[in-house]
């Protein structure tokens, strides 16, 4: 009798191995076998427990066949086949047991997981553990930059302490004070490109105070913290954008041969220019001190000596420097003269929020402070208006570009009151009194407008009156040859002027500006006659002499007749 399929094979007789059995069991993800091959369990493993509320089947009773309720089992198993005979062998019951790693102890777990947090550093190790290494990193540069500090302290040769005991001669230092300022730079390639062949004419320095070097500079200043400042020197390019001390500059007259120290002190001046009052202030004390007596004092103009047209050229190039100096000293003396009194025991910096503001203007004694302030500017402001409306006094033969260095000294003068009263000070102030209605106002506004109002007529004039440089530097540069042909560019110009000319054009000052060209006609005519005052009349001769007055005739007859031309009105308006 044939066993059923699926059950459990007789007492007695052995079930066959087959050789799936007897090969090693799969793993865990491989499908599971063939139903009625399943190897039993292993005997330490105990049956997965019925679900609850469902009875084990009874011992002998088959398994639940076909059409069982799928919520009650999800597969069919024979149970008997899970239960092993009594009469298989230990090998064969060795071969169906599956291997299972034995569980390991709970203290072994606990080792491993301390063991790998150990190899594991924490967050705050690891950014820990890059410091060393930054600090070696700043070591490493500390020691690069004192390397390159020493590599340019070899390269001072005797030229270049030639240079620092001038320097150091100047501004009151000693020689290894200077040579050490110097070595802060990080290169001496401007003195390398100076004292080589073919090099650079100039080398620039500035002594002025800056920030103190960092570490780039190869040393440690002792008692220099963070944001603490030093007397500096700046060699040519690494100089700052604003000039505020003294320029020191050396100069080469020739550099087709390097210099060297034996002819140094012959082949390179030396000069300074001191801005520690301003700049413009440091270049007209230079220019008037130095350059202009220098050229002055010049006899040997080289090619320029040779034809009166360089002599022309000298006494144009003079004239230049003369007016650029008379115009400098005008620009620095306005910021000295129309400055605003400055108000001490005012705090204007708690006067710029509305609600500050309306504090103060709720105050009776904060307004009559400020009222007081504001009178004090008012007075100030309409003694300028009054002095501008007066009548100027002018040398007799003062020329037109005269006029027009007048009214730029104007134009700057009212522009820079203006930038004063848009300043926050006095914002500040007409703030306050407009909120507490003061009557002080009403005549600050007018004060305002009239000021105003003067500064659109200077800079209105200057824009105009520019025309005439042009036309008339022929008269300022004793050419009446080339005068002659410009003297209706010139009647031109002033007739341009007062056509279009919003303020310039009454007859008070078109009078004035041709009592001024014709000052200047007959200065020109003077000295074209006398060679620029350096030859009298009876030196020369009779037939020269004759000529050039005949010149300047034609130039007065020139000018007459374009002064006729114009209608009756020109003088009415």
């Amino acid at each position: 009798m044939e066993p059923e399929e699926g059950g459990p094979p007789p007492q007695g007789e052995e079930a066959p191995r087959s050789s799936e059995e007897a090969a090693p069991p799969p793993p865990e993800s491989s499908a599971p076998p063939p139903s009625g091959d399943e190897a039993p369990p292993p005997q330490a493993e105990e049956a997965p427990p019925p679900p609850a509320g469902e009875a084990p089947p009874p011992a002998g009773e088959a398994a639940p066949s076909e059409g069982v309720t799928p919520a009650l089992s999800t597969s069919v198993v024979d149970y008997r086949t899970l239960v092993p005979s009594e009469e298989e062998d230990e090998e064969t019951s060795q071969a169906r047991i599956r291997p299972r790693i034995a569980p390991r102890p709970v203290q072994s777990v606990l080792s491993d997981v301390l063991s790998q947090s150990a190899r594991r550093p924490s967050k705050f190790r690891r950014s820990m553990s890059g410091i060393p290494n930054l600090q070696e990193t700043l070591r490493e540069r500390q020691a690069r930059f004192r390397d390159a500090r020493e590599n340019r302290k070899t390269k001072i040769d005797p030229g270049y302490k030639y240079i620092f005991e001038i320097l150091a001669e100047k501004i009151g230092l000693d020689h290894v004070t200077v040579e050490e300022l110097i070595l802060d730079c990080p290169s001496l390639d401007p003195f390398i490109h100076f004292f080589e062949k073919d090099g650079c004419k100039t080398l620039k320095l500035l002594y002025q105070e800056g920030d103190v070097p960092g570490i780039e500079c190869g040393r440690t200043i002792a008692g220099a913290g963070k944001g603490s400042k030093m007397m500096r020197l700046y060699v040519d390019s690494a100089a700052p954008d604003k000039l505020k001390g003294l320029c020191l500059f050396f100069v080469r007259c020739r550099n087709d041969v390097a210099l060297n120290v034996k002819s140094i002190h012959e082949d390179v001046l030396f000069t300074v220019l001191d801005a520690s009052k301003g700049l413009l202030s440091g270049i007209g004390k230079m220019l008037a001190s130095v350059f202009l007596p220098a050229i002055l004092a010049t006899s040997n103009w080289g090619a320029l000596n040779q034809s009166k047209q360089g002599e022309s050229e000298r006494q144009i190039f003079t004239e230049t420097i003369s007016r650029y100096l008379s115009f400098l000293d005008g620009k620095i003396s306005i910021e000295g003269t129309v400055m605003l009194k400055k108000i001490d025991n005012v705090d204007f910096s708690r006067l710029l929020t509305f609600k500050e503001v309306t504090s103060a203007a709720g105050n009776a004694e904060t307004v009559h402070q400020l009222e007081d302030v504001l009178m004090i500017w008012y007075k100030q402001i309409e003694q300028v208006l009054i002095e501008s409306e007066q009548m100027r006094k002018e040398a007799d033969d003062s020329g037109p570009l005269t006029e027009l260095e007048h009214w730029k000294r104007m134009s700057a003068k009212f522009n820079y009151i203006i930038e004063q009263i848009k300043g926050p000070s006095c914002k500040a102030v007409i703030n306050v009194l407009n909120v507490a209605h003061s009557k002080l106002l009403k005549n600050w506004r007018d004060l305002d407008a009239r000021i105003t109002d003067t500064a659109n007529e200077s800079k209105d004039n200057v824009r105009y009156l520019y025309t005439l440089e042009k036309v008339c530097q022929p008269l300022y540069n004793y050419d009446l040859v080339s005068m002659a042909h410009g003297i209706q560019n010139l009647i031109n110009a002033i007739r341009m002027i007062h056509g279009v000319s919003r303020y310039y054009n009454t007859s008070e000052r078109m009078t004035s500006l041709f009592i001024k060209v014709t000052n200047q006609m007959v200065t020109a005519c003077k000295a074209y006659i006398t060679e620029g005052g350096l030859i009298h009349v009876w030196d020369q001769e009779t037939p020269v002499v004759l000529k050039k007055i005949q010149v300047c005739e034609s130039i007065s007859f020139s000018e007459s007749k374009a002064f006729t031309t114009w209608p009756s009105v020109l003088f009415c308006s």
